[in-house]
């Protein structure tokens, strides 16, 4: 499907239900869709409930996950999304490396910390 894992968002959680379009519909709100996969089972025909949607950049894919996560839901199911090949470690320390909000008491540990012995 894709060129570049890295503009490659992975959706889970997709209800059978839901439609390329509706899907593609929702998915365009932050940028545009190079390509849309929803894999189906070869038996059945049933989608198998995740799906890819290859994005122009990584900017945009990274973009699109920090805009969608736990925000969509269809079919009474929360959507999951995240950068197709990344592990669920890197991609909440690269979604809390950048988000704009720092914790005051997360600052305030590591500056007692200096002190201690431990460094």
């Amino acid at each position: 499907m894709s060129s570049d894992p890295n503009c490659t968002v992975y959706i889970g959680n997709l209800d059978e239900r839901v439609s390329d379009r509706v899907l593609y519909d929702i998915l365009i709100q932050a940028g545009r869709v190079v390509d849309l996969h929803i894999p189906r089972d070869k038996e059945t025909d049933k989608p198998k409930g995740f799906a890819f949607a290859e994005y122009e950049t990584e900017e945009i894919a990274e973009y699109a996950v920090r805009l969608f996560t736990g925000r969509v839901t269809l079919y009474n199911r929360t959507l999951r999304f995240g950068i197709s090949g990344q592990d669920k470690a890197t991609q909440n320390l690269q979604a809390t490396s950048k988000s704009p909000f720092r914790s005051r008491y997360h600052e305030d540990a590591a500056n007692d910390l200096k002190g201690s012995k431990l460094e």
